[in-house]
């Protein structure tokens, strides 16, 4: 899981700029769950909280990162990854370093790897919880798709 983490964390360095100030962490990677942390202190507003925009990146990179992971682990070259369309509700302040938790479920990565054999085109619900400790702060759904 440590060498699949570092290079994730690699890729995204490398290709998405806004990552690198985030100082996020790669905690978790599994088949259907992937975990993100980052430190309030380098994310932070005005009010002493997290910003929303760091707040929102760290939900869509954990799905991103997660759908991605999917199409690794079933062996799926894709040409093309991006997020269609996403929603996101501030519950709480988030007023401590954080995590988001991006899950998906085996019936969805099914018909998400049918799609994409069968048609070249795939889409993906992808959830993620803005975490304090134990405390939901955000929820985030998003859509990804990709091409072969």
């Amino acid at each position: 899981m440590k060498k699949i983490s570092e290079q994730y964390k690699r890729d995204l360095l490398e290709s998405i700029p806004v990552v690198s100030g985030m100082k996020l962490e790669i905690k978790t990677v599994e088949d259907q769950k992937i975990v993100l942390k980052a430190p309030l202190s380098k994310n932070i507003n005005y009010e002493g909280t997290a910003f929303g925009g760091s707040i929102n990146t760290l939900a869509i990179l954990s799905c991103y990162l997660l759908t991605h992971h999917t199409m690794k682990v079933h062996n799926i070259d894709f040409k093309s990854l991006v997020i269609q369309n996403s929603e996101i509700d501030y519950l709480m302040p988030v007023d401590s370093d954080f995590e988001a938790i991006a899950e998906i479920d085996e019936a969805s990565v099914n018909n998400f790897i049918q799609s994409l054999k069968r048609r070249k085109v795939g889409r993906l619900n992808v959830h993620s919880k803005i975490m304090v400790g134990d405390s939901v702060r955000a929820s985030f759904k998003g859509r990804f798709v990709a091409t072969l």
